[in-house]
């Protein structure tokens, strides 16, 4: 078999692609124009960018291709509402957050049962006082007695009551203490 048809070997084909796909450093590419936004940031248009491209779609309209107004002005109500529930949604957000870290700092000084798994997974309850509140990573958290625990971990306000070692023994089917006549 004739290699005529390959006259560049393999790791010369290797090397001339691997150098064409180089990447470029932020770097390169701000100098080029080029807005580079870090990883998890968002990306989306906002309001002004979709103003901004409703202005150039008007000024570049020509005779045979106008723009249609009625579906800019659905679009801009749509944009104006999308910002209006992201608005709404912040400040529900800011609300949630408020009355929850209130929630938590009414809590302080009083008893509580915190629930959580021991290394075999069975749930031990540990009552203490809680000594202080605030948040951790993003979440709502409680100090009973020096240790942290998360705010959905509280079982009750208080001590919950021992359970009867036998069903039935300790009150009736209600959990009510019974008292015989007679």
């Amino acid at each position: 078999m004739s290699n005529d048809f390959m006259p560049m070997s393999l790791n010369s084909l290797n090397t001339a692609y691997s150098a064409k796909t180089t990447s470029p450093s932020i770097s390169d590419l701000e100098r080029q124009g080029i807005n580079v936004i870090e990883q998890g940031k968002d990306t989306g248009l906002q309001f002004e960018d979709f103003l901004q491209l409703m202005v150039q779609q008007l000024q570049n309209q020509t005779m045979d291709n106008t723009a249609d107004t009625s579906e800019m002005l659905n679009q801009l109500v749509q944009m104006s509402t999308v910002e209006m529930l992201s608005t709404v949604k912040d400040g529900l957000e800011a609300l949630v957050n408020a009355s929850t870290l209130n929630y938590a700092a009414s809590l302080v000084g009083k008893t509580v049962t915190v629930g959580r798994l021991d290394d075999e997974g069975k749930l031990k309850e540990v009552v203490g006082t809680v000594t202080g509140t605030g948040t951790y990573q993003g979440m709502s958290v409680i100090f009973v007695d020096g240790e942290m625990y998360a705010l959905n971990d509280i079982m009750a306000i208080g001590e919950l009551p021992k359970k009867p070692e036998k069903p039935g023994e300790g009150g009736d089917e209600n959990g009510q203490k019974t008292q015989s006549v007679g």
